[in-house]
């Protein structure tokens, strides 16, 4: 597995392997017009935006994951974006891999994250890392919030 960094030409791949992940962690849980919501512009947008970076992790030319890490203005946070991994390939190391990638960009400052309340799979995988959750929330699918998690707070 290689981890380089996204391209516009990404975009497509990218916008994929977000809805396939998207599907297997919200289950029916996500309303109609949000599964279908064509996220390709989104990822052309963000893969072009000076305080924001994203790096794919590819085998063999097929993208098996990606992280996007946005920058505050001053550079004094990071928001851990999107941090996704193909479904098949869940449990397999390319989300810790991934992570590494984003420990190495963002280094020891400040840093935050949102994930929604039902998803157990990235709250094991956060709290490991060292994240904690926050009071803060926002609504989301299902009437279950997104939670902000900081890191080492």
């Amino acid at each position: 597995m290689i981890i380089r960094r996204g391209r516009v030409a990404d975009a497509d791949a990218i916008a994929a392997l977000h809805e396939r992940s998207r599907a297997a962690y919200y289950g029916d849980a996500l309303e109609a017009e949000n599964a279908q919501l064509d996220r390709r512009p989104m990822w052309r947008r963000l893969l072009q935006e000076s305080d924001t970076h994203v790096f794919c992790a590819a085998e063999d030319d097929s993208l098996v994951g990606f992280l996007c890490l946005r920058w505050q203005a001053d550079g004094t946070e990071v928001e851990l974006h999107s941090l996704y991994v193909d479904p098949a390939r869940f449990g397999t190391g390319i989300a810790d891999a991934l992570y590494e990638q984003f420990v190495a960009q963002s280094g020891d400052r400040q840093a935050h994250l949102e994930v929604w309340n039902r998803n157990e799979r990235a709250e094991a995988f956060y709290r490991r890392h060292g994240w904690i959750p926050s009071d803060r929330i926002r609504p989301g699918p299902s009437g279950t919030a997104f939670v902000t998690w900081r890191r080492g707070a």
